[in-house]
């Protein structure tokens, strides 16, 4: 009786052709048994992944915690940095005593776009001359004030009340929302004559919980900001 054609084919293929039929059946019964052990794997494989796959329901917070890119939607992400460190305060007061002090303002609220940060506003102005000085605002676009800044060169040595008059005013014109204005008046009188009296490199901080305060001299040179850390 001639045999099956799917077992004369089997031999052909593995080279067991002439053997005979004994021969056949033990090859194709190993065959089996290894496709049978694949065919297990697969399915416990495919089972497991269809366990583990992730569903829709899966919070923000939690996408937030794989390091998954924060949706538009989330509140506090990224996309609201401008809004909680704003440092409160009224930019118009602080642009009109710079004006009052000689600066002429190149930039007043011009949109600002840098790449991987919100969108905010620069507020720039200098009153050149001998001596001479540059006021910096930052603000987000609601004209929240987000940092401000002041750079003075050319201040004889000995004379430094107008600097002092200067940099108070940068810091407290804008009447920023939990800065004590009477302290750092009292801040900037003590310290900054001092330090350019001594000449050379100085710094000096103050912080108003997480709003910090800089200053720094060198020479006939200062610098003072006032930001959110």
């Amino acid at each position: 009786m001639p045999q099956p054609p799917k077992r004369r084919s089997a031999g052909k293929i593995v080279g067991f052709g002439c053997l005979g039929v004994f021969a056949l059946f033990v090859v194709i019964g190993i065959i089996g048994s290894v496709v049978g052990d694949g065919d297990s794997k697969n399915g416990d494989h495919t089972s497991s992944a269809k366990g583990s796959a992730p569903t829709d329901t899966a919070s923000p917070k939690s996408a937030a915690r794989k390091g998954d890119a924060p949706s538009k939607d989330v509140k506090g992400s990224d996309l609201d940095e401008t809004s909680t460190s704003a440092l409160g305060g009224d930019i118009a007061p602080w642009v009109a005593k710079m004006t009052s002090h000689g600066v002429t303002w190149e930039k007043q609220g011009a949109k600002e776009s840098i790449a991987g940060l919100p969108p905010t506003r620069d507020w720039f102005g200098e009153a050149k001359g001998t001596p001479s000085f540059v006021a910096h605002a930052i603000t987000d676009t609601d004209r929240g004030i987000l940092s401000l800044s002041c750079n003075s060169v050319g201040f004889p040595k000995g004379s430094s009340s107008e600097q002092v008059a200067i940099f108070t005013d940068c810091v407290t014109a804008a009447d920023l929302d939990g800065i004590d204005n009477a302290r750092v008046r009292t801040w900037i009188q003590t310290k900054l004559p001092a330090m350019l009296d001594k000449g050379g490199m100085q710094v000096e901080n103050l912080a108003f919980g997480k709003v910090a305060l800089s200053m720094d001299t060198a020479g006939n040179t200062a610098a003072i900001s006032i930001e959110q850390q």
